[in-house]
């Protein structure tokens, strides 16, 4: 059935494709081209600069105005633009900094290591290897580009569903410079500056640029807390050295500080769950807690703690987002001839958090997880690139080296107070075993409850793992074009990939002093080539068909949360094979172009999660295995148009269906099921449209966007409790700009509608805990922006 509509999906896009070229073709009306008209846009996708639509790829870019334009802060508002795209803080133990990425329906909702991402962060063609402190800034970006499908070749390590690249503003030759204050709903205060200075004209520039970001959450804890705040200090330096007409050389810093009242989780429902402890819990727990921790008599943990307002948390426990991240990049490039250039890329980074979550969001301590991690990266990427000089041959090799050195400390309270219960009962009152009478009539039978009763351990589930992980990666990589005939050009390319990853665990239940993982030391190595192959076609001068066969894969790991010495093993890499054709296209003299890319990929030996139950104890089982095979397919279509002088339209939609092909027993999960955070439908509509003023006033600027999701699961299990329905988003802008464009004002606001939604959940039976991330609500905002 799969292959069936894949094939009809196939057939389906060489149609819309031929029926397009045939109307491009025809003549269109003449336009004022230099009035309006859609710009170039120039991206990097393919590591050289190529126009947007001369580039066979799906990809989708935006610069520096578009996204102030849409109130772009991070990357994570990034997805509301992009067909097929989700992003947002994954996992709730991540808090908000972490970038849970994924791009047709290929990524990781988990941030703690030996996890990878799924999709490759890259900032000045530096990876970013941890999704901690990912949700990035973008307060100083040139361009950002969304590259879907595995990029496996220029890219490698991790890019098995696509790429997110930041381009950041280089210093130029003019004295410039930039103030943009932004003050708004719940407190918000931005002040963003920054200025280019040329120290020797076109030789030596800097630039420095600082941003503060500032707003008070809207979720708010009894204590006054509010969860979802902003509070972010972030700054960079930039040098731009051209010692001749061949050489160039970039040298930047940055650094990010966040401290953060941590994401804005609420509890959405508790419930009993067969052989799960929410029943015991409250028997003999929950009486302890609420005397020792002063709770209103007969608390328990139930409903009574679940808020019928979505912005309102009852939770109590320590809560933090805190991340220190910075790092340094120098590119190198030297054109040694017209036909070579010589490209060097260093970058190291740094990433120290401590992320504190009250997962349960009660008074109860039933999930409370406090992270210290720690991360250190270097990298080096040579390249040497080249074109013929009729330029029907470019090509590009080069080789790249990646270390990484990560260490974490998780002290997670999981149902805590139910040991401590167990000990001070009189006797062994707890079967561990169902149809076990207690006390048991035969000494050894497993039953907990009494003081130094060695069962009692057995419920000790207060965990506190150390890990260390270290990475090497090596590769090569090549990929060349060939017009073979003319407007006829065959891309080929590839890339060999060597990882090892050294892991070492050291778990224990300091309560009882139980082992959950005793010291292990564990080293695996990868070895994995990733081609592709390609073809485009120029149609006309307005046309572009193009069609690939690529590869990518995703490192193997290690389970990262065992709760039992058996629970601890390791995982190899995913793979994806994907094929893709598409259409790039300018239609009405430049007035329009229209994006077409329709897709089919196998996703094999996925790392698939199971969140269970165990059925000796009821505590909590988490295990990661190669469980699982899908085939995806799809499309997206993005259009820019520009009608009539001043008026700028968009439209994007992403089509995404998923299919198991294969499941492991072991998951709990049937093969119906769909992969989590990828919705079937996503839309994305923006309108904008400028006026001058009479005389010298300036112009006026109105925007409008809307953006949509359709129906979402946000765990494997595709628990329904926990599934996102179809959402839309309303946001709008007016904008007044001086007839110098030296000073701006905008009024902006977001989710006008008040759209109810969640970006992110976790059902967890063993526990009777449903959670949920709630979405933004609707917020306004003034911006000024002063520019030299």
């Amino acid at each position: 059935m799969v292959r069936r509509s894949v094939a009809g999906a196939i057939r389906a896009g060489i149609s819309i494709s031929a029926m397009m070229a045939g109307c491009i073709a025809l003549p269109a009306a003449a336009q004022d081209t230099d009035e309006t008209g859609i710009a170039e846009i120039i991206v990097t996708a393919q590591k050289r600069e190529q126009s947007l639509q001369d580039t066979p790829l799906s990809v989708s870019a935006f610069g520096a105005a578009q996204m102030n334009a849409r109130d772009v802060t991070n990357i994570g508002n990034v997805a509301a633009y992009v067909p097929n795209v989700e992003i947002n803080s994954g996992k709730g133990d991540g808090g908000s900094t972490n970038a849970a990425i994924f791009i047709r329906g290929v990524g990781q909702n988990d941030f703690i290591f030996p996890t990878d991402p799924g999709v490759g962060v890259y900032v000045d063609g530096v990876y970013i290897a941890r999704s901690i402190g990912a949700m990035m800034d973008l307060s100083d970006i040139e361009r950002i580009e969304v590259l879907r499908g595995p990029q496996g070749t220029l890219y490698g390590k991790n890019t098995i569903g696509g790429a997110i690249n930041i381009i950041s503003s280089r210093p130029g030759n003019e004295l410039s410079g930039q103030v943009r204050t932004t003050v708004g709903a719940r407190d918000r205060i931005d002040v963003e500056g920054r200025i280019s200075v040329p120290l020797i004209p076109d030789v030596l520039a800097i630039k420095i640029a600082a941003a503060s970001k500032n707003q008070d959450g809207y979720v708010i804890r009894p204590d006054g807390t509010d969860l979802g705040d902003i509070n972010v200090d972030a700054g960079r330096f930039a040098i731009a050295w051209n010692p001749s007409e061949d050489w160039t050389v970039d040298l930047s810093f940055d650094a990010s500080r966040i401290r953060q009242n941590g994401s804005p989780q609420r509890l959405s429902d508790t419930f009993s769950f067969p052989g799960g402890l929410y029943d015991l819990y409250n028997a003999i727990a929950a009486p302890l807690v609420t005397a020792r921790d002063g709770l209103p008599a007969g608390s328990l943990f139930d409903d009574r703690w679940v808020s019928s307002d979505r912005r309102v948390s009852n939770g109590t426990g320590p809560t933090r987002d805190k991340a220190d991240v910075w790092g340094t990049n120098l590119t190198i490039a030297w054109e040694a001839s017209p036909a070579l250039t010589v490209k060097s890329i260093t970058g190291y980074r740094e990433m120290d958090a401590e992320i504190q979550v009250d997962m349960d969001q009660s008074p109860f301590p039933i999930i409370h997880t406090d992270e210290v991690q720690s991360e250190n990266q270097f990298s080096q990427e040579l390249q040497l690139s080249g074109a013929t000089e009729d330029k029907r041959l470019n090509w590009l090799v080069g080789g790249y080296y990646f270390r990484e050195r990560a260490h974490d400390v998780n002290q997670t309270l999981l149902a805590s107070g139910l040991y401590d219960a167990l000990e001070l009962l009189p006797d062994a009152l707890i079967p561990l075993v169902a149809g076990v009478p207690c006390p048991p009539p035969v000494a050894g039978l497993p039953c907990a409850g009494g003081a130094g009763n060695p069962f009692n351990a057995l419920l000790d589930l207060d965990v506190r793992p150390q890990t260390a992980l270290t990475t090497n990666n090596w590769a090569v990589f090549g990929q060349a074009s060939y017009e073979v005939v003319p407007a006829l050009t065959l891309t080929l390319g590839g890339r060999y990939s060597w990882e090892s990853k050294r892991y070492f665990i050291d778990s224990i239940y300091p309560n009882s002093g139980r082992i959950a993982t005793p010291p292990t030391h564990d080293e695996r190595t990868w070895k994995n080539f990733t081609p592709k192959i390609g073809i485009d076609y120029r149609a006309s001068d307005d046309v572009l068909l193009y069609a690939s066969w690529s590869k990518g894969f995703k490192s193997g790991g290690w389970n990262p949360r065992p709760l039992t010495p058996e629970e601890f093993k390791s995982y190899d890499p995913e793979k994806l094979t994907a094929y893709e054709a598409g259409l790039k296209s300018r239609l009405l003299d430049g007035l329009m172009t229209f994006n077409l890319a329709g897709f089919y990929s196998q996703y094999k030996d996925l790392q698939l999660q199971t969140n269970s139950v165990s059925p000796t104890t009821g505590g909590l089982i988490l295990t990661v295995d190669n469980a699982g095979s899908v085939d995806l397919y799809g499309f997206e279509a993005e259009i820019l148009a520009a009608p009539v002088p001043g008026l700028d339209l968009n439209a994007s939609i992403g089509y995404l269906h998923n299919e198991y092909q294969s499941l492991a027993a072991g998951t709990g999960y049937p093969i119906s099921n769909k992969l989590p955070k990828a919705p079937a439908w996503t839309l994305a509509l923006g309108a904008q449209y400028r006026f001058d003023l009479p005389g010298t006033m300036g112009g006026l600027t109105v925007r409008g966007d809307l953006s949509h999701r359709s129906k979402t699961y946000h765990d494997p299990a595709n628990s329904l409790t926990i599934v996102q329905p179809a959402y839309t988003v309303v946001d709008a802008r007016l904008a007044w700009t001086s007839s110098s464009e030296a000073f701006e004002v905008a009024l902006f606001g977001k989710n006008l509608t008040k759209e109810d939604y969640f970006t992110a959940a976790e059902f967890v039976p063993a526990f009777g805990v449903q959670n949920m991330v709630v979405g933004r609500p609707r917020e306004w905002g003034l911006q000024l922006t002063a520019r030299f």
